[in-house]
């Protein structure tokens, strides 16, 4: 056999090998892919869908894992004493089986919380009644808190504050209320409607004077003695005496005969006061 011969014998023989390389690696791929299909078959078979609620927010899961232990293992999550899990956590997991998990959590958060500022009324006989001027502006404060908070199933079981700093104090709002009135033309600086009997007793008041008309008994700590005022129905009026029945808005007007006085009696009056 010449030498053109054996080159071409040795290119057949080439092709040939290389054919069977190629059907046995075609063949072993066939088997490979053939195991894994029957593999991921089995594994699909396998899964599992769960509804996973945790902390009232749900989602839809698959899962190979045999029980909630093993569930959570994977997820890398470590349950606490008091969480709470609305199956037993060993049991085996089923298609369509519903999963509850509520957690609890003691967190400590500091917020910065406004303070109310306080409202105070003040009366001046400079203004007139039902004039009202505010003379101090309100200005809230702000306090620094800081709370222990309680969760448990994501909701807020216990709200406790366990520290507070004052960072800036309220400024309290004044009002000015005026309290003049005026009556026949002549201006007083306050009214106060009272209940109102009669005396006719001679002698000395509280304050030294004689009793005359127009003298009355007042409890001081409502109309201070030595105050003017009128009353009517009466007349002119001046809180020169007291009296162990006079207590409150009440006053005891002064007349010279028990007559007058019964004739009197008790009303109520509105007392103008200077």
């Amino acid at each position: 056999m010449n030498l053109q011969g054996l080159k071409i014998k040795e290119r057949i023989r080439k092709k040939t090998e290389g054919k069977e390389t190629f059907i046995k690696v075609l063949i072993i791929a066939i088997c490979v892919n053939l195991g894994l299909v029957a593999f991921y078959a089995a594994v699909a078979l396998s899964y599992k869908d769960i509804s996973l609620t945790v902390n009232g927010k749900t989602a839809e899961i698959k899962t190979i894992r045999n029980s909630v232990d093993d569930m959570l293992r994977v997820w890398s999550v470590d349950l606490g004493e008091k969480d709470q899990v609305s199956m037993d956590r060993t049991a085996l997991l089923k298609d369509g089986d519903e999963i509850e998990i509520k957690t609890f959590k003691v967190d400590e958060k500091t917020l910065k919380e406004d303070v109310a500022f306080r409202e105070k009324t003040e009366y001046t006989s400079d203004m007139m009644e039902g004039e009202k001027k505010v003379t101090q502006k309100g200005v809230k404060g702000t306090d620094k808190v800081t709370y222990r908070i309680t969760y448990f199933g994501g909701e807020v079981m216990e709200k406790k504050e366990i520290a507070r700093e004052t960072l800036t104090k309220p400024v309290t709002r004044i009002t000015m209320e005026g309290t003049a009135i005026s009556y026949n033309g002549v201006k007083y600086s306050r009214k106060l409607t009272v209940s109102s009997t009669a005396y006719c007793l001679r002698g000395r008041t509280a304050t030294g004077t004689s009793v005359h008309m127009g003298t009355i008994a007042v409890d001081p700590r409502v109309i201070p003695l030595g105050s003017y005022g009128y009353v009517p129905g009466y007349g002119q009026v001046h809180a020169e005496d007291t009296g162990g029945a006079i207590k409150g808005n009440i006053i005891d007007v002064w007349f010279p005969t028990y007559s007058q006085c019964r004739n009197w009696g008790r009303r109520t009056v509105d007392i103008y006061i200077k």
